[in-house]
């Protein structure tokens, strides 16, 4: 497949269900049985990998030690794998470590319409139920999918409001998708899956004001950690109410001014919509960096003369990646501004080793990192879209503008870039090659028996 234009249906003018429950229910009996395209299968292929590489190189933060140690200090072992460690532990164990060591860099895939991070939250959770169920790397991919198709579904049911009111999406709608994928993996009946949606409901947090500390990558982890609890105890006959999402005090209404049920009917297939990083910080810092880079490459700029620089940049920034004075390398990947002077110095924003107290605290990018304007206009533009104006002391006013919120259209060079991401961030933690034997058993997944080959890919 040397080029794959995603294929594209909107199905919101076909019959559907009458309630949001209803809705992703049948997303979940769909996905029981459903024929993944080729594609569908590629991208989803894309995102386990990914995933694989961004948890194995979250272990170098500090979080990955206190994480395992803390989760797993009872443990006497387990069917699963920890990524990148020794150790047996249980289902719930592994979804909670791995989930939350795969958010540690905040390098991990977004999704517009979910409004946060769909993979650490499904993967981890599915990936420990496979794995401990001996499931087929066909049945993994199709729970992926199932559940990453409920986070779109409810993200976009929640409206834009759930996560501008300080809910991190990641940990509210992940929790909710983790289950559904994993209700789809372990065949849950029809009532079992209404009851897992509705004790994952009933434990989905996150505040985004943790955004920048640790916190932040433990909505992952709670998140998958959850959605496996709460099919698992489905399963077993454990119950919740029925019409979790639409009823009364129920998921929507409490915690949304705008849940719209009816927004949930959207593309066929939500994983196309997947958003791959590929600069280790916030995604809605990525346009403001591709734009200064952008511009330095048309007309290069010394930092010491520009006098002046404006994002015209979404109000919704202010709020999510906005921090005015870093101090730490957390702080850093939530500082627009920072990033921006980073990106006019030409810093390679992909390293992980740029994000230290040391380049918090660099004083040169201190002075050029005040001089740096948010501005919120009146122009109706793309949730990721930038537009930069760059002063100079000499009297220049250079523009230039980018918006990474368009999915990527060739598979081929999709998986390209991934490849060299994912060697980056593996073969500095498992030796050198360490990716390439994760390549290989990425691409036996949907014809592979199990997850052995995938997992030892991880931990070699």
């Amino acid at each position: 497949m040397d080029h794959m234009l995603r294929a594209r249906r909107d199905v919101s003018t076909q019959e559907s269900p009458t309630s949001l429950t209803e809705v992703i229910g049948a997303t979940c009996d769909r996905f029981r049985t459903v024929q993944l395209p080729d594609h569908i299968v590629r991208i989803a292929q894309h995102c386990l990998l990914d995933w694989a590489a961004v948890t194995v190189g979250g272990l170098r933060d500090p979080l990955a030690a206190i994480i395992t140690e803390t989760a797993c200090e009872d443990s006497i072992g387990g069917p699963c794998t920890l990524v990148g460690q020794t150790g047996r532990v249980t289902q719930l164990q592994a979804a909670l470590v791995n989930g939350t060591i795969s958010h540690a860099l905040d390098y991990d895939d977004v999704n517009s319409r979910m409004h946060g991070h769909p993979t650490v939250a499904v993967a981890s959770a599915v990936l420990a139920v496979a794995e401990a169920g001996g499931h087929s790397g066909a049945d993994l991919i199709r729970a992926f999918v199932g559940g990453y198709q409920v986070a779109g579904q409810l993200g976009a049911a929640m409206g834009e409001l759930h996560y501008r009111r300080g809910f991190h999406a990641t940990g509210t709608i992940g929790a909710v998708a983790a289950a559904a994928g994993c209700a789809i993996l372990m065949g849950l009946t029809p009532e079992q899956t209404r009851n897992a949606l509705g004790l994952a409901a009933s434990q989905s947090a996150g505040l985004k004001a943790n955004f920048g500390t640790m916190a932040k990558p433990l909505h992952a982890g709670k998140a998958a950690q959850n959605g496996v609890l709460a099919a698992r105890l489905a399963q077993k006959g454990f119950t919740s109410r029925d019409g979790i999402f639409e009823r009364d005090q129920g998921f929507g209404p409490t915690m949304s001014d705008d849940f719209s049920p009816e927004l949930a009917n959207g593309p066929e297939w939500e994983i196309e919509d997947n958003l791959f990083k590929y600069h280790a910080a916030c995604y809605l810092t990525h346009s403001s960096i591709e734009a200064l880079r952008q511009l330095q490459a048309k007309t290069p700029v010394d930092p010491e003369t520009v006098s002046a620089v404006r994002l015209h940049v979404p109000e919704g920034h202010s709020k999510v990646c906005d921090v005015r004075d870093p101090k730490t390398g957390l702080d850093v990947k939530f500082s627009i501004r920072h990033l921006a002077a980073l990106a006019l110095n030409g810093a390679n924003t992909a390293s992980l080793d740029l994000y230290s107290d040391v380049t918090a605290q660099n004083a040169d990018l201190g002075t050029l990192r005040k001089k740096v304007e948010l501005v919120h206009d009146n122009v109706v533009r793309p949730r990721y879209q930038v537009d930069v104006v760059v002063e100079t002391t000499d009297g220049r006013k250079l523009k230039s503008a980018y918006d990474v919120g368009t999915p990527a259209t060739d598979l081929d060079m999709q998986e390209k870039a991934l490849r060299l991401k994912a060697s980056s961030l593996m073969d500095p933690v498992l030796g050198d090659g360490a990716a390439d034997t994760l390549f290989q058993a990425v691409d036996a997944l949907p014809t592979a028996p199990d997850l052995s080959a995938y997992f030892a890919a991880t931990t070699s």
